[in-house]
């Protein structure tokens, strides 16, 4: 089994103010692994500083008790896929070459894709569903699409570590699940996967463990169900929920945000809410 392990990590763009401070906690293979947090508290950054793109300010990252910094492009590669929210695509690629760049830490510099390569690629090209875009330029695709594109890359490139930034962030409802249950795949297949996201429901959907992360640092981490609460989830996005769970064949919790007006009870959490906004109930 692979162990990343972040180790009291600590990043600031200046040297002075910090974005994040004294993270802790390890990803292992076979695990899913979310981040919930509010927008521009440093999720993306702390992504970026585990494949040292954000070299670190304090602490330092392992990876199977080697530090990060210590590994080259190619043998990093090899162990551990990232992708972004964002992409800057300079050339219009066509999606099966996008998707062959994959493979690229298992050639040396004077090597051609084998059999072996172009078999990885059209397993993820399958499992994605993008057979239909495979020969169209990645610059004609539309947001989604080139996140399914992007994804599928990172399957082909056969890594023991998955590092995903919002992942569903541009999909429809039916890739949502679709990208959800490849991640799930990925996992048994032994793939540890770390990934953030703004939605609690997919934490309970596939997560195994949940950091909330606030404030600069990780207030919880533990599993989805003691770590997403309501009072949690109101503490970081500021806004009335509901958490009810199902049982028999549904065996899960889901997240239900509540309108202003008319649905907010006035007992627990949301009397807070009305006491932050100077109305007491």
């Amino acid at each position: 089994m692979s162990v990343i392990s972040i180790q009291d990590a600590t990043f600031s763009y200046d040297g002075k103010a910090e974005i994040f401070s004294h993270l802790t906690c390890d990803i292992e293979t076979d695990q899913i692994f979310c981040i919930l947090g509010p927008n521009g508290i440093g999720k993306s950054t702390l992504l970026k500083g585990i494949m040292n793109l954000h070299p670190l300010l304090n602490g330092r990252v392992q990876l199977d008790g080697k530090d990060i910094r210590s590994y080259d492009a190619k043998e990093l590669a090899k162990k551990i896929a990232y992708i972004p929210q964002t992409y800057q695509l300079v050339f219009p690629y066509q999606v099966l070459d996008l998707i062959l760049m994959g493979r690229t830490p298992h050639l040396n510099s004077m090597n051609r894709p084998a059999k072996k390569d172009y078999d990885k690629v059209m397993e993820a090209v399958e499992a994605l569903d993008l057979g239909g875009v495979l020969h169209r330029p990645c610059n004609q695709l539309s947001g989604g699409q080139l996140q399914m594109v992007m994804l599928a890359r990172a399957v082909a490139q056969e890594a023991d570590f998955l590092l995903l930034d919002e992942p569903t962030s541009h999909l429809d409802f039916g890739k949502q699940m679709e990208t959800l249950n490849l991640i799930l795949k990925m996992k048994k297949r032994g793939v540890g996967i770390l990934m953030t996201t703004h939605n609690p429901d997919h934490a309970f959907l596939i997560g195994d463990r949940v950091a909330i992360m606030n404030q600069g640092t990780f207030t919880s981490v533990g599993k989805p169900e003691e770590v997403i609460t309501e009072e949690n989830l109101h503490s970081i996005y500021h806004v009335p929920v509901r958490i009810r769970g199902f049982g028999e064949d549904i065996n899960r919790k889901i997240c239900i945000p509540l309108r202003e007006e008319g649905e907010i009870p006035s007992t627990g959490i949301e009397r807070t809410i009305h006491k932050e906004k100077g109305v007491e109930k």
